[in-house]
């Protein structure tokens, strides 16, 4: 249903990594990654993948995690897959959103 969109807004909550290795209890841990969780940067990156990108013209990361993620790590893995820098991809912060985006 994705496939071929002009822009999309992509859930990027968490690094696996940071995650796993946070402070979060262990229940916590398993919810946030679990299967009805949220979607960490490399799930992110595959749902990515798996679309019609022709015609995709923004990008944005959002729901990132500010204990578990980065704009970084979020930016990189969907820059893996677009082939783009991840200076291209666009982050949506927690409290200002993201900036209004002219679809041509």
């Amino acid at each position: 249903m994705l496939s071929g969109c002009d822009a999309l807004v992509l859930e990027c909550n968490h690094d696996l990594g940071l995650l796993m290795n946070g402070d979060y209890p262990q229940a916590l841990k398993a919810r946030v990654a679990g299967r009805y969780g949220h979607l960490d940067n490399q799930s992110s990156a595959g749902l990515l993948a798996a679309l019609d990108r022709g015609r995709l013209q923004h990008l944005i990361a959002a729901h990132l995690s500010q204990h578990n993620n980065t704009a970084e790590l979020a930016c990189q893995a969907l820059a893996q897959v677009m082939g783009c820098a991840p200076g291209w991809i666009g982050v949506a912060d927690q409290d200002e959103g993201f900036a209004w985006r002219e679809i041509v």
